[in-house]
């Protein structure tokens, strides 16, 4: 197998978008939350998403290329997710309100419009 292709399995659960027949997979950053910010995120309230500068996070932006990213509040298959535009990133303070400060420099990736909701958590 080419090294530019994925497998039918890896893009079974992949988001994607319809174009006619075929269904073109979104290129996807994954990213889990705690309890507060992803409920503030899946409601539309949240539109900045603060991580701590790291070669993790780094390694995740840098020369990458992403449409949308697919937050989770937890691990495992059947936790709630949110997908949200990706409208890129960049470092500076963050929103109190939002987690964080204005001292502070972060990674702040900016979402966009809720896409999908999915195992969500009854009330």
């Amino acid at each position: 197998m080419h090294a530019d292709k994925q497998s039918p399995k890896s893009l079974s659960n992949a988001p994607g978008v319809a174009c006619g027949d075929l269904v073109v997979p979104l290129r996807v950053l994954r990213l889990t939350l705690k309890k507060k910010w992803f409920d503030m995120i899946a409601s539309g309230e949240k539109t900045e998403e603060y991580r701590t500068p790291s070669a993790w996070i780094f390694s995740r932006l840098i020369g990458k290329e992403y449409d949308v990213v697919e937050f989770s509040n937890g691990y495992g298959k059947h936790v709630p997710r949110v997908v949200v535009k990706y409208f890129g990133w960049h470092q500076g303070p963050g929103r109190s309100e939002w987690g964080g400060t204005w001292q502070n420099r972060y990674v702040v990736i900016r979402l966009g419009h809720v896409i999908s909701r999915h195992n969500r958590v009854a009330k």
